[in-house]
């Protein structure tokens, strides 16, 4: 199984060498993983207001572009076995994600008093919410992005075999 290699995966979701227990184990991961980000993501608190909403709008188009591109790029009606490539591209992907997203977070959070204040924003909570949003939809364009890189890995391995 693999955490980080996504050039590696695509070789062997290429060539047919995922198995069976493997799909279920990188499934297993990738709902591990959503439910993680999903709680990581709620710890740092949700207020509920017009930007929560817009960043929902936001993110549920990016998701909608993402698949379509990544189920054009596997080759569309006539790609093979989409849903285990992005399951278990998921892995690694959101394995990625979820480190980057927590480092973000993370010095965000350290550095909040010092880059937020009323010395170099008006409003120092709402230019925070604005840059933590801002994060959360970058995460997700790097989300789908690498799933399309490692759908385009495997497409391209799958051609020329």
């Amino acid at each position: 199984m693999y955490l980080w290699n996504i050039r590696k995966l695509a070789k062997d979701l290429a060539n047919s060498k995922v198995t069976e227990k493997s799909g279920m184990h990188y499934f297993l991961a990738s709902s591990l993983l959503i439910l993680f980000q999903t709680y990581y993501a709620l710890w740092w608190g949700v207020e509920r207001n017009w930007l929560f909403y817009f960043e929902l709008v936001v993110l549920s188009v990016i998701a909608i572009f993402g698949c379509v591109e990544a189920f054009r790029v596997n080759g569309g009606n006539a790609g093979s076995n989409f849903v285990l490539k992005a399951i278990c591209l998921s892995v690694p992907v959101g394995v990625r994600v979820a480190i980057f997203s927590i480092l973000f977070g993370e010095l965000l959070n350290l550095n909040a008093q010092s880059i937020f204040s009323v010395s170099t924003f008006a409003n120092p909570l709402q230019a925070f919410t604005i840059v933590s949003y801002a994060g959360f939809i970058g995460f997700s364009i790097l989300y789908w992005w690498l799933l399309y890189v490692g759908f385009s890995q495997i497409r391209t391995i799958e051609k020329k075999c």
